[in-house]
């Protein structure tokens, strides 16, 4: 009988650890909400961060990252410092646009091209 009764508690045990493997391929997939929200966190963590010139003039800041249909950054808008930090408004720019260089954002584009962009309306 104790032989049994082993053979029926490693039964019991592999049974039961069948859905935590299959819980760790759903994690290794990225098809929890563990990984949307440290997807989540990453896009919050974005915001706010400085955008300067190739010569390093900040131009402004990252407001928030705009996402495509497939959850992919599409694009951001920035808040573009205005004359002595007045007249800031916000403007749309293409994710190729901005490249990361350690503790910020450095744009493609100049000043002057930033400037002229049309105001990004929600």
């Amino acid at each position: 009988m104790p032989r049994r009764a082993l053979l029926a508690v490693a039964a019991a045990l592999c049974a039961a650890s069948t859905p935590a493997l299959a819980q760790d391929d759903a994690l290794a997939e990225g098809r929890t909400g563990t990984v949307e929200s440290r997807d989540s966190a990453f896009l919050q963590a974005v915001a706010g961060t400085e955008v300067q010139t190739p010569d390093g003039a900040v131009v402004g800041t990252v407001e928030e990252t705009l996402i495509d249909a497939q959850g992919r950054p599409a694009g951001y808008v920035l808040a573009i410092d205005g004359f002595l930090g007045i007249f800031d408004r916000d403007v749309q720019v293409p994710v190729s646009s901005l490249t990361w260089d350690e503790s910020h954002y450095v744009t493609k584009m100049t000043e002057t091209q930033l400037q002229n962009l049309a105001p990004w309306d929600e």
